[in-house]
């Protein structure tokens, strides 16, 4: 080969080498391009997740702040009846008998011992009403819909516990009266669940029934409320993924599969079914779907616990899902606090509690009368600590 030849070929080879790390460079370049986008990416989602976080961490603690300002005194009522006609009826006489005397305001004595009542307990009042689809005012001041379901649920930050008091929707007691024009008429003893019918069917509909909740609990402090409509309560039992129950007696036949003793998962239509089902024609049957509901409470309590910690931006989700078909004083800030405190809570099925008391039958609806020392006691272990020697 001539010195020309292998010039040229030494010149192609060179021409090749370069052009490989031509290429290579290229290609170095977009891997490191790629790499930049990612590394971008991920800042971007990291810096989205930190203004989510924060924003959810803003809300807790306006949450929080919230809560402090409304929180009250004492249920004064445990002390003192303000007024004899709020007594539900005059055998209600076993405050008179555990009254001590000179205690200061939140204390009372009761069987020889003294209790304070925790003042940084928060209180809420859960209705679930008796109407389908999105909340709408109603024209008829006597149709605002009743308070099917009752219950109050109880946050204590001190021994981080959460409870729920289930209130049979018969109980009689004293609730507000209005006329046909909406204007006060006065004071009457009647099931507590017609102290929402008495209303717009919204905002004076739950103030009504707080007012009458609180005043059958002593003047207990109720925080806030929240009143579903039965429809919310399939779109919240299917965001948690659905809740496992076992068919009480009282649910068997309901639905032609459920049998007592047997465990079943209720999509959002049976569990519409599940708590709302009653057959007037049997005896204490609001009672019986009372601990329907209590059973269902305690098992969608622990499904929604168990969807947080998987999703903590759910209680959001849930607001904006049902807030057309609910009525609350319970702001979004609220509803945030609320979640991420109940989340580290105690709660069991032992934390529910129901009323005792007694079924008779009135003229045309069944009536539940309390029993009132037992409510008492209630209150007693739910809202008070027990002090030694009268000291803190």
């Amino acid at each position: 080969m001539c010195i020309r030849d292998r010039f040229w070929k030494k010149n192609r080879e060179w021409e090749n080498c370069k052009m490989k790390i031509k290429n290579k460079r290229k290609e170095n370049s977009a891997n490191r391009k790629g790499l930049t986008f990612l590394l971008a990416l991920l800042c971007v989602l990291m810096l989205l997740s930190a203004v989510a976080g924060a924003v959810y961490l803003r809300m807790e603690r306006r949450g929080m702040a919230s809560f402090a300002e409304k929180q009250e005194a004492v249920p004064e009522q445990m002390q003192r009846e303000e007024e004899a006609s709020v007594s539900v009826n005059e055998a209600r006489t076993a405050q008179d008998n555990v009254i001590g005397e000179g205690l200061e305001a939140g204390r009372i004595s009761y069987q020889g011992r003294i209790y304070a009542y925790k003042s940084d307990v928060l209180t809420f009042l859960c209705m679930g009403i008796d109407r389908k689809g999105e909340v709408k005012a109603s024209a008829n001041p006597f149709k605002g819909g009743q308070a099917d379901a009752l219950f109050l649920v109880v946050l204590d930050p001190k021994d981080k516990r959460s409870s729920v008091i289930g209130i049979n929707r018969d109980t009689m007691t004293e609730i507000s009266t209005f006329d046909r024009n909406g204007l006060y008429a006065g004071k009457e003893t009647a099931q507590l669940a017609l102290a929402h019918a008495y209303g717009d069917g919204l905002e004076k509909s739950c103030e009504n029934t707080v007012e009458a909740v609180s005043k059958l609990f002593y003047g207990l402090p109720v925080h806030g409320y929240c009143a579903l409509n039965m429809s919310a309560i399939s779109l919240l039992n299917d965001a948690v993924g659905g809740v496992d129950v076992v068919i009480p007696e009282s649910g068997a036949g309901i639905m032609k599969d459920w049998k007592t003793g047997e465990q079943v998962h209720l999509d959002g239509k049976h569990a519409y079914t599940f708590i709302q089902y009653r057959d007037m024609a049997l005896p204490r049957s609001a009672q019986a779907r009372l601990e329907r509901q209590k059973l269902y409470l305690d098992a969608f309590i622990r499904q929604a616990k168990t969807a947080m910690k998987k999703d903590m931006t759910l209680p959001v989700k849930l607001y904006a899902q049902i807030a057309p078909y609910m009525v609350t004083d319970i702001s979004a800030d609220e509803a945030v606090y609320l979640a991420g405190e109940a989340l580290g809570y105690r709660f069991g099925a032992q934390d529910i509690y129901t009323l005792q008391g007694h079924v008779e039958m009135g003229e045309k609806f069944e009536e539940f009368y309390q029993d009132d020392e037992a409510l008492y006691e209630l209150i007693l272990q739910v809202f008070y600590e027990q002090l030694e020697d009268g000291r803190d």
